[in-house]
């Protein structure tokens, strides 16, 4: 039994499982991480962990699987495994998450991909396919605050953008419809820039969508890109039963 866990910077993800079959699945707050989440009664064989939240959230994580008396692996990028390669100028500064998540794209889609996750951070990554060789190389992205980090920059940082909610309006006519059409308009346009790069050297792509914000994004792409949109929630979790199976 392997026991995988996505540790985000506002939320944490797990999965108990085996090759076969998910047993449990679920999430908590990433600050919660100090507190009893993890009580099972059969052996863990292995933990899998992706961390992007911080070396205290990671020190806190591993005296509380010390229980287990298994092995703990935490995953970081590397320059290659298996078919995939990290393009990075320092792949090592590459997050987990990004990493993983292209990982398990590359093992299940067999084209070149634009992955999106909407959290806390926005990342629009491409990953690009050689079909003669199957190599996939995780070509780079962009790194954006999310939405709540967006509202939270210019509440705190004028004095008149308060962090309401808003929608999605064109025009905006109120300001917190205009912060929130912004996200979701410059969220969009970064993914069409990097879909136009990869689609210039593949004929074939996909857009990947996750995250918690992921429907929001969604529901505003435009017509010419919907086609190639799939909504997948646990990117990162899948990239890591890769390397729990392997």
């Amino acid at each position: 039994m392997f026991l995988l866990i996505d540790i985000g910077n506002t939320k944490t993800k797990w999965m108990l499982r085996d090759k076969d079959r998910i047993y449990k699945h679920d999430s908590f707050l990433t600050e919660d991480i100090d507190q009893d989440h993890f009580e099972f009664d059969v052996v863990i064989k292995k933990v899998f962990i992706s961390n992007v939240a911080g070396f205290e959230k990671e020190a806190i994580l591993k005296i509380k699987l010390k229980k287990f008396s298994c092995p703990v692996e935490f995953i970081k990028p590397q320059k290659k495994y298996k078919y995939l390669l990290n393009g990075y100028q320092e792949p090592t500064t590459l997050g987990a998450d990004r990493w993983l998540s292209a990982l398990s794209v590359s093992h299940h889609i067999k084209k070149a991909a634009v992955i999106v996750s909407v959290g806390t951070a926005v990342t629009i990554d491409y990953v690009s396919f050689d079909q003669k060789n199957n190599q996939y190389t995780f070509e780079g992205g962009v790194i954006l605050p999310g939405l709540h980090l967006t509202k939270n920059a210019l509440a705190n940082n004028t004095a008149d953008l308060k962090s309401f909610e808003g929608v999605v309006q064109m025009p905006p006519i109120n300001p917190a419809n205009a912060i929130e059409s912004g996200f979701v308009l410059s969220v969009l346009g970064n993914i069409k820039s990097l879909f136009d790069l990869s689609s210039s050297e593949s004929q074939d792509v996909t857009i990947i969508l996750s995250g918690g914000d992921a429907e929001l994004i969604d529901q505003h792409m435009d017509k010419s890109l919907k086609k190639y949109v799939s909504i997948k929630k646990d990117l990162v979790l899948e990239g890591l039963f890769i390397f729990a199976s392997h």
